[in-house]
This record gives structure tokens, C-alpha cells and sequence, in this order.
């Protein structure tokens, strides 16, 4: 099986060539449950993680997915009940009832269709869900026709549900009527007599296993006909729990009392049923089970699959699932609260469900770092923080402020070098790009880009990979010597130590050194007009006079507080910040973007539209 970033890059290439047919792209919920009006899902990878707190709306979407294609019905998992009673948003036809809106793509052709929720007059059903041609209430383009209704097949598996038939008879079962005596009152007795039903039944199991047959009782099966495990699964699921497995069967039955499944898992040591495994063995035998029998390009829905499994078993079921989803072109979605299933994740791959503080209502955030993830869910993060270096005070406070304010970068931190951009270049960038830690970044003032775009490593030739080459090359994008040295002793010539360390150089440097816009921090968040109206146009004229934003700010100081002191300094730029971050220009932007590309970075996902986003401020 390949490592699970190949197989990730490998699904990217796929899903770029759109080999996945009849794949769900997106769903919209003009009015669904809580969710705010309109929130929309985009499903941009083969595989996507839906992330988000107890109650909000995951196990929602799944059923909504479930009750997309042909023959299915959300009303499965979703009905009104007196004691849950399923309210509209209005009383008449114009009123937005319960619906959802999903497209898919099938080759070439696009689908929209559009599922409401309406009464059935004919079958008296309030839970009824049908399709409709476009309507205008739903914010659809009316001149178009219905949609046909995807064709797909489903595995729809819950694991906060999921038990085998033991477990679901002992820990939540009753006892038959029959078997019940009056006097059988306290739970002691009640297990006990638990265990006697269930070792007489047991018996009937064992038959069914090894006689491989049906039996019927009245008339009704008890039991369908036992299914021995294929070579393919059991190396999956002994992949998986890192056990080694040599055979297994599945059989689905009501020997005790309701439909169930049992497995009887074999090891060179030992036999053993679901009785004697462990919960998180049966949740892994029942998910190769489904997944491996599933039709091709299946849509695959899995509901918190993490349920007693061990976050080393969870890191090898994803690897299982994303092979499974490149050999059969499967769609999967995973309602999850599992860390260890989203790292490495491109970000457009997990989806943040959140519950709005001002409408109490839920709203879906397509795009979400492995790292957001963590935190949102209030899980230690298994991330390292980044750093960012700057060259001087001014520059690490507006980093600051936009790092306070979007909490995505709750993981940058950010810290200024006395020393300033030589010091940087000379010390601190030599030191990081020998480090292996690839969580140190830079962003110098624009003042320090360099008019030439950093040579490409796989550009040069082998006749050009030597000490002297590099360093005029280093010397152009830092317009100073930088000097790296080599091991001492015995006299020999270690210049391949210089021309490693030079590539590291040269390396971290194109992908971890970035620019402010404009020359300087001041010219960032100088704003004539905010100063004018501030101090007054007499006072504004004195400012307007100086040479440099610097210089204006140091008047305007003057002026509007009467010294400049550093505290009062201080003080101006923090007017000044403040003022820029309320209007969040294109200069805002340009920083997020950079931000942005770090973050990504560090969650190993290089965006492909970042680059284009931060290309004013990158060499």
C-alpha cells in the first residue's frame, strides 16, 4: 500500500482529470434543520472530512448525502415524531420548507436537482421527500429542467450505533417475554439470565457457522448464510489493527432475539468471536467488510468511524480508505472528530461545521487546515507553532494584530531581530535552513526583494553546482556575502559541506522568505486622510511636509500627542494600526495571503492558489 501523502497526491492528480463519475461537487441547504439559510458544501476531493463539535449538523449532512441518489430517502434517518415534532419555516406553498440542493457530475453532463420535504396526501406520510423542478423561493434558475436523480450505491455506516449482535442483545437487549420470571427482579438475576439465553442461542450460531445454513423459525429466517472473509480482507483489517489475522467470518442473524452481526475472527493462536473481541476489532472487520464489497464508485458515508479504535489504527484506516478510493474511484465522507484522520489532508478537504454566536444557527467553513481542526475541536495539536522573524518592531506588531484577530494562525507566533535584515540573512536564515525543523519563516520589508526571481535548484546544471556559483547566486537575492562553513581537520577539501549548505541556503530562502508590501512597515499603515481628520488640517500641514512615512509618523506624534517619547510612539502606531486593520485593504491582503501560504506549509498543503495570491510579495 502507498504512504499516505502519495496516495493523497495521487487521488489530487485523479480528481484533476475528473476520472470520478457521478460524483457529488456540492450541496446547498436553501432551508435544512438549523443550518443558516443557503449555507452550501463543496466536495473539491475525492475524500472529505466533516469536522465540528457534538450537535453540529455533521450527522445531518450524511443523511442528507444518503437520501441523494435514486431509490434512498433522508426520511430513513429523519422523521417527526410527537415527541420531536419536525417544524416547516411556513405555512404556505411560497414558504421555504425542509430541502436540499446537490449537483453532481457525470462525465460531461451537470445535474442540479433539488429534494423538499412535503406531505404525501395519497400515502399520508408527513416525512415524504420528492424532487422538483427549479424553483424560484430556492434561489434557482427556474428556464431549467428538473434534474435526474444521481444513480449511485450507498454504505451508509454509523459507529456511534454500530454493535455486534452480542453486544447489542447483552448491554441494551430485553429478554424475550417468555423467558422473563417474576421473580427474575434485580439486575444481578436479569444478567444472569442474560448469559443463560445467550449460551443457548450460541449454540444455534455455532450450527449455523459450521453447518453453513439458514434456519427458519415459523417460518421466518433467523440467520443469513455465514460469509467467510476473502484473503484481501483479512490482510486489510490485520493492516489496520497492525494484528496478525489468518481468517475470519461474518454471519448476520437474530439468534439473540434481533438482527445482528457476529464475527469470529482467527489468529495461529486463537479463535474468537465478537464476545471476546475487542469493540474497535468488530468496527474494523465490519468496515473492510462493506467498503471491499462495495460496487465501484460508490458513495461511501461513515459516521465517526473513530469509535474505539486507537489513533495508530485510525492513521492506517485512512490510508485503507484513500487506496480504496483510488482503485474504485469511491466518494467518501467522514463525519468525524478524529485528529489522526486529518492530518496531511489538503485543507479544501475538510469542511468545519460551527454554531454561529449571534444566530445560534450552523454554518459549514469549506476550507480548514489539519491544524484549524485541532484547535476547534479543543485538541492538543500535533503541529509544531510556526515563528516568523521580522527586521523590526513595527513589522511584528501588525503581524501581531492580524494574528489576534483571525484566529487561524493561532499556531504562528512572530518575534523581530534587533539585529535587522543583515543579522537575518547572515545568521538566522543560515541556521534555519540547515535545521530540520521547516517551521521557521521570514518576512523582510519590501525594500529587501530582490528584482530577480531565486534560481531554481533543479535549473542548474551539474557544471554549475560549485561553491562559487552559489555564491554569486546568493549574493543577488540578499545583495550581501554570505559565508558557510566546513568541517576542519586532516586537511582535506570538504567544499561539497559549502555546496550543500548553500543549496539549503538557497532552498529555504525561495520558499520560506517572503516581503511586506510596500518599501517599509510605515508605509503600510500611513493613512493621509485618517491624520488629517485626526489632528486637524492646520497641524496636518506641518506633517504632510516630511520626507518619509516614518518621518510623518514621528510628527504626527508631535502633534496629536504632544511628545514622542517611545511610549507615545507606541501609542501613534497603535492608532495607525488600528485605523488599517478597520479597513483591511489591499496591503491586509496581501500579509493574509502570506499568512496563509505558511500555514499551509505547515500542514504540508503548498496551495495552488496561494501562490498566485501573495505573488506581488514573493520572489
Amino acid at each position: 500500500m502507498e504512504e499516505k501523502t502519495d496516495l493523497i497526491s495521487t487521488l489530487e492528480r485523479l480528481f484533476e482529470l475528473q476520472v470520478f463519475d457521478s460524483f457529488i461537487t456540492s450541496l446547498r441547504y436553501p432551508s435544512y434543520k438549523n443550518f443558516t439559510f443557503d449555507t452550501d458544501i463543496s466536495f473539491d476531493f475525492p475524500l472529505t472530512l466533516l469536522v465540528g463539535k457534538n450537535g453540529s449538523g455533521k450527522s445531518s449532512v450524511l443523511h442528507s448525502l444518503y437520501g441523494a441518489p435514486k431509490l434512498l430517502s433522508i426520511s430513513d434517518f429523519w422523521f417527526s415524531t410527537n415527541l420531536d415534532p419536525i417544524e416547516e419555516f411556513g405555512d404556505t406553498d411560497k414558504d421555504k420548507k425542509h430541502s436540499f440542493i446537490y449537483e453532481y457530475q457525470d462525465g460531461n453532463t451537470s445535474e442540479t436537482v433539488l429534494y423538499h420535504r412535503i406531505f404525501h396526501k395519497g400515502r399520508n406520510d408527513y416525512d415524504y421527500w420528492e424532487t422538483s423542478k427549479p424553483l424560484e423561493k430556492y434561489g434557482m434558475d427556474t428556464s431549467e429542467k428538473r434534474g435526474n436523480i444521481i444513480k449511485k450505491d450507498v454504505v451508509y455506516l454509523d459507529f456511534k450505533g454500530e454493535l455486534s449482535a452480542f453486544d447489542k442483545y447483552f448491554y441494551f437487549g430485553s429478554l424475550p417475554q417468555s423467558k422473563v420470571k417474576l421473580r427474575q427482579s434485580t439486575l444481578k438475576k436479569k444478567k444472569a439470565a442474560k448469559k443463560d439465553y445467550l449460551r443457548n442461542q450460541s449454540k444455534k450460531l455455532k450450527n449455523a457457522i459450521d453447518n453453513r445454513k439458514v434456519y427458519k423459525l415459523k417460518n421466518q429466517e433467523q440467520n443469513e448464510l455465514v460469509v467467510d472473509l476473502t484473503k484481501e480482507e483479512i490482510n486489510a483489517i490485520s493492516f489496520i489493527l497492525q494484528e496478525k489475522y489468518t481468517s475470519g467470518k461474518v454471519i448476520k442473524h437474530k439468534f439473540f432475539y434481533d438482527w445482528g452481526t457476529s464475527v469470529i475472527l482467527n489468529t495461529d493462536e486463537l479463535t474468537y468471536s465478537e464476545a471476546h473481541a475487542g469493540s474497535g476489532e468488530i468496527s474494523v472487520v465490519k468496515l473492510v467488510y462493506e467498503v471491499l464489497r462495495a460496487k465501484e464508485k460508490s458513495l461511501i458515508l461513515l459516521d465517526e468511524p473513530e469509535v474505539s479504535i486507537h489513533p495508530g489504527a485510525q492513521k492506517k484506516l485512512m490510508s485503507f480508505l484513500l487506496e480504496q478510493i483510488k482503485r474504485k474511484r469511491h466518494q467518501v465522507v467522514i463525519a468525524t472528530h478524529s485528529p489522526a484522520f486529518t492530518e496531511g489532508l489538503p485543507r479544501r478537504a475538510i469542511k468545519r461545521f460551527m454554531r454561529n454566536p449571534e444566530t445560534k444557527k450552523i454554518d459549514i467553513i469549506n476550507e480548514c487546515f489539519p491544524s484549524e481542526a485541532f484547535r476547534f475541536l479543543g485538541l492538543p495539536s500535533t503541529y509544531n507553532n510556526a515563528t516568523i522573524t521580522v527586521e523590526d518592531e513595527l513589522a511584528e506588531k501588525i503581524l501581531k494584530i492580524i494574528l489576534e484577530k483571525e484566529d487561524k494562525f493561532e499556531d504562528i507566533n512572530v518575534i523581530f531581530c534587533p539585529g535587522g535584515e543583515s543579522y537575518i540573512k547572515k545568521n538566522l536564515i543560515t541556521y534555519y535552513s540547515q535545521d530540520v525543523n521547516k517551521n521557521n519563516f521570514v518576512i523582510l520589508d519590501g525594500d529587501q526583494q530582490p528584482d530577480e526571481e531565486i534560481i531554481d535548484l533543479n535549473s542548474v546544471s551539474i557544471g554549475n553546482r560549485n561553491e562559487d556559483f552559489y555564491s554569486n547566486q546568493i549574493k543577488e537575492f540578499t545583495n550581501i556575502d554570505i559565508f558557510f562553513t566546513k568541517d576542519g581537520g586532516s586537511g582535506e577539501d570538504r567544499s561539497d559541506q559549502i555546496v550543500e549548505a548553500q543549496e539549503k541556503y538557497i532552498s529555504f530562502y525561495k520558499s520560506n522568505v517572503r516581503y511586506f508590501p510596500l518599501q517599509i512597515p510605515e508605509d503600510i499603515i500611513w493613512d493621509e486622510c485618517f491624520i488629517k481628520s485626526l489632528i486637524g488640517e492646520e497641524k496636518h500641514i506641518n506633517v504632510s511636509n516630511a520626507e518619509s512615512n516614518k518621518e510623518k509618523i514621528y510628527k504626527a506624534c508631535e502633534n496629536h500627542i504632544g511628545k514622542t517619547d517611545s511610549n507615545s510612539m507606541d501609542t501613534m502606531e497603535n492608532i495607525l494600526i488600528n485605523n488599517w486593520i478597520e479597513k483591511k485593504d489591499s496591503n491586509y491582503n496581501i500579509i493574509y495571503a502570506i499568512l496563509d501560504e505558511f500555514l499551509g506549509m505547515i500542514n504540508k498543503d503548498v496551495l495552488k492558489d496561494g501562490r498566485e495570491n501573495v505573488e506581488t510579495s514573493s520572489n
